[in-house]
């Protein structure tokens, strides 16, 4: 299989890669957005489903907290009694040892307004905020700085006993550390369980995307080959382990595969068939002028000279096949048939062409189109050259999206100006009409290198003629 690769720009490859960031390029992927998305949205429903767990732990302890405060409250009203005297005391005792040990966390009191509030022995010589002047006949829940800088949870009441005239003002507290502190244990291992499930859901995710893109790499591997011209068509098409979604693109692919080849065959078929058509009136134009001497004749022959230019220069690129040879051609054997050939054609100017060039290089393209690239190429050095052509062929991957070659053509011959270099890839550009040529050497050099993607310079050589680099995609 052979078709242009206008697509696929080797100088787009030859440029290194932009540091984007692998988070970045993972983010642009497919796999990287579906990962992505959901372990965004995972992270979102854990972080508000942890709140929601935190908040509601929080809320359980506080009530628990205020159940017991009520109680002991319940506990502490029901034990209290005025004597005849008219005195506040309790008829037994509270059987909690906490309200006995200094500053132990838990603590209870009862004032009124003409009387010395009853502290528990707990507080020690603390007293705690009655606030007598904002009555409260129901239950009421707060927060108060106790002792020792402790910060209570406080549960008050305002009761009136039996056989009393005044208006007892009961507080039952306690410290809020060991609550806060079971609170914080409780979000630590949360938060600790819902980060592992994160880990394992983001794990699983990027397992189950892997897995389940498979077949669009496989099918991206396929179309690999199908460009360098390994295989016709996508191997995945007959394998029966493609996901059956996935089959009709496969199939789609390879007729377009198909379509595209007919249409490539088919364009090839008819330039060379013009081409060759308008060979036949041009020759009989040409022969026909042959000899006049008129101002009419000469300008038909130069028109007549120049379309046989282009004819011959679209001939030659309807022959050019652009496509990959699958296995790879060794270059160094093919520059060394072309050298011997060039040799030949030179006859008596002795060159000393001179070939660097490692056995194991290949070139990922077609033979014709390789013995066209370096034969005008050798064939040009070989006319301009006074005795040696240096050739240098050299692997370049670093940094590069795939491998290139670079292959060096000088010689030791006059050399062109910087400024024509650009001028020498015109169509029937000539720099000396003396030397035999149509004109169409490096124009079709560059044709078929832009078409395998890769590109040609001109330069000054060391040996003081030019220098031409080639750089072609390697296999």
């Amino acid at each position: 299989m052979s078709q242009p690769k206008t697509n696929d720009k080797l100088s787009a490859e030859l440029a290194p890669e932009a540091d984007t960031g692998s988070v970045a390029r993972f983010s642009g992927s497919l796999a990287g957005r579906l990962v992505l998305s959901a372990v965004v949205w995972s992270f979102v429903a854990l972080l508000v489903g942890g709140f929601v767990l935190s908040f509601a732990f929080r809320s359980y302890v506080l009530t628990d907290v205020d159940k017991r405060l009520e109680l002991l409250l319940d506990t502490l009203v029901g034990i209290s009694e005025v004597s005849p005297e008219g005195e506040f005391r309790f008829n037994q005792p509270l059987a909690d040892q906490r309200f006995m040990t200094p500053y132990s966390g838990w603590y209870w009191q009862v004032s009124a307004d003409d009387m010395e509030p009853v502290r528990s022995r707990s507080l020690w010589d603390f007293a705690l905020d009655a606030q007598h002047e904002q009555r409260t006949f129901s239950l009421r829940y707060s927060i108060s700085n106790g002792p020792d800088g402790q910060q209570l949870r406080l549960a008050e009441h305002d009761i009136i006993l039996p056989e009393a005239e005044q208006v007892f003002h009961y507080q039952i507290a306690t410290n809020m550390a060991e609550v806060q502190a079971a609170i914080n244990r409780f979000n630590w291992l949360l938060f600790s369980a819902l980060a592992l499930i994160l880990f394992t859901v983001t794990l699983a995710l990027v397992l189950q995307v892997s897995y389940g893109l498979r077949p669009l790499r496989q099918i991206k591997r396929d179309l690999s080959d199908v460009r360098a011209g390994r295989v016709a068509k996508l191997a995945s098409a007959d394998d029966q382990t493609l996901p059956q979604d996935l089959r009709p693109l496969v199939q789609e692919i390879n007729g377009l595969i198909d379509q595209n080849d007919k249409l490539v065959q088919r364009a090839r078929t008819h330039v060379g068939n013009l081409a060759h058509a308008l060979k036949t009136p041009l020759s009989v134009i040409q022969n026909s002028v042959d000899g006049d001497d008129g101002e009419n004749a000469r300008v038909i022959a130069r028109q007549a000279k120049d379309i046989r230019i282009h004819v011959d220069h679209h001939l030659k690129r309807a022959r050019i096949a652009g496509g990959g040879t699958g296995v790879g051609l060794p270059v160094c054997e093919r520059i060394k048939k072309l050298v011997s050939a060039v040799e030949v054609i030179a006859g008596d100017k002795q060159l000393d062409m001179r070939v660097n060039c490692d056995a194991s290089l290949m070139f990922d393209g077609e033979k014709e189109d390789f013995d066209e690239l370096l034969g005008n190429l050798l064939d040009n050095a070989a006319k301009w050259a006074t005795s040696v052509v240096d050739v240098a062929v050299t692997r370049r991957e670093k940094n590069l999206r795939r491998p290139v070659l670079q292959i060096t053509i000088s010689d030791d011959g006059p050399g062109v100006p910087a400024d024509q270099h650009d001028g020498l890839f015109d169509r029937g550009k000539r720099l000396d009409e003396q030397v035999p040529g149509t004109g169409l050497g490096l124009a079709i050099v560059r044709d078929i290198a832009d078409m395998y993607g890769g590109n040609v310079k001109l330069g000054a050589a060391q040996l003081g003629g030019l220098q031409v680099v080639l750089t072609l995609p390697a296999k």
